[in-house]
């Protein structure tokens, strides 16, 4: 098993390369998009804002210690994908937070973009304990670009 060492966490490469697989990539193919994925990361600003879509009754019902682990990287997409949002609820609300470099789950963020890789997320530690929330907004459910 070689792991690999990414920002400060070891990723397990053979995990990585079974998920692509799974995905119908080549070994070849496999190897240049895990190649891909890490060095988007690398890349990565040492803030990254994400976007998280929360669904409550009310915006109090928002837990702020542990806002969750999945942020997309660009608001206007998860917004006219809503089908990423969490929670039951008849509100709709978008969380806009700074997530340092340093608390990105590297593993979780690249397996889930092979995965899934139309959403583009990024995945956090300790369920968001460690992002700095921006603004949180509640989203206008009449605008026909939400649904």
């Amino acid at each position: 098993m070689k792991l690999l060492p990414v920002l400060s966490e070891i990723i397990n490469r053979e995990t990585l390369i079974s998920a692509l697989k799974t995905m119908d990539f080549s070994e070849k193919e496999a190897e240049k998009e895990l190649k891909y994925h890490i060095n988007r990361l690398k890349n990565l600003p040492d803030i990254v804002k994400g976007y998280r879509i929360l669904r409550v009754d009310d915006e109090k019902d928002i837990n702020l210690e542990e806002i969750g682990s999945h942020f997309g990287e660009n608001k206007d997409d998860l917004l006219r994908n809503h089908s990423y949002l969490t929670g039951f609820g008849e509100k709709y609300f978008i969380i806009t937070v700074k997530i340092p470099k340093n608390e990105i789950n590297v593993s979780e963020t690249i397996e889930n973009n092979i995965l899934y890789p139309h959403e583009r997320e990024i995945t956090v530690k300790n369920n968001g304990k460690n992002v700095k929330i921006v603004r949180i907004e509640e989203i206008d459910t009449e605008n026909d670009y939400f649904f």
